[in-house]
């Protein structure tokens, strides 16, 4: 029950903050595939409602994806909000109410504000812990009992655009020269992107 209420919480966060964002793209023109963006040719597969229909259908979808260089940690506040916004469009199949995950290698825990985590390569519960004091230790993690530095999923609207807001706390900024999150997202559990973004004091 409260797992689904939960669910719907953020749902309605989503479409909320999609519907926000949407004014502020409209007022700024924005377009898909302008420059500084980049276009992606994917091939998904949709699999139909109906029981009887055994073969999945396939669809090319363009997704354009803004690109993050660099994030101005403020000292301030905790939480140093940042938007960051895709679109999707396909000639073959609706591509609205599709989910797009997102991860990051960069953890924080509530209960411990001295420092933050940074998961290993390609290692999902191991991390290097990074204090306030320049200290580091590597660890054994469970990042679902962790605070993320991103939403974990978003819903793909009416016309095609999703949404988050990425969430590096103060402590993420490095010490002189700053430091380095990588961002993950896919759609329909296929991998489709990432990119690092610098974390600036």
């Amino acid at each position: 029950m409260i797992k689904r209420l939960l669910d719907r919480f953020r749902e309605w966060r989503i479409e909320r903050q999609s519907a926000r964002f949407v004014k502020e793209l409209k007022k700024k023109n924005y377009e898909p595939r302008k420059p500084w963006d980049i276009g992606i040719w994917i091939l998904l597969l949709f699999l139909g409602c109906d029981d009887r229909v055994k073969e999945p259908i396939e669809a090319n979808v363009i997704v354009t994806m803004l690109r993050v260089d660099r994030i101005e940690i403020l000292d301030n506040i905790w939480i140093t909000p940042a938007p960051i916004w895709g679109h999707l469009e396909s000639m073959d199949a609706p591509v609205d109410r599709l989910v797009v995950h997102w991860w990051s290698n960069m953890y924080w825990n509530e209960d411990d504000s001295s420092g933050h985590y940074k998961l290993l390569p390609n290692r999902r519960n191991k991390a290097i812990w990074y204090d306030n004091f320049g200290n580091r230790d590597t660890m054994d993690v469970n990042v679902d009992t962790l605070r993320w530095t991103t939403d974990e999923y978003s819903l793909v609207d009416s016309l095609g655009y999703f949404y988050n807001t990425l969430t590096p706390t103060k402590v993420m900024q490095g010490k002189g020269s700053g430091s380095y999150m990588k961002l993950y997202w896919s759609i329909e559990n296929t991998l489709i992107d990432s990119q690092e973004i610098f974390l600036m004091e």
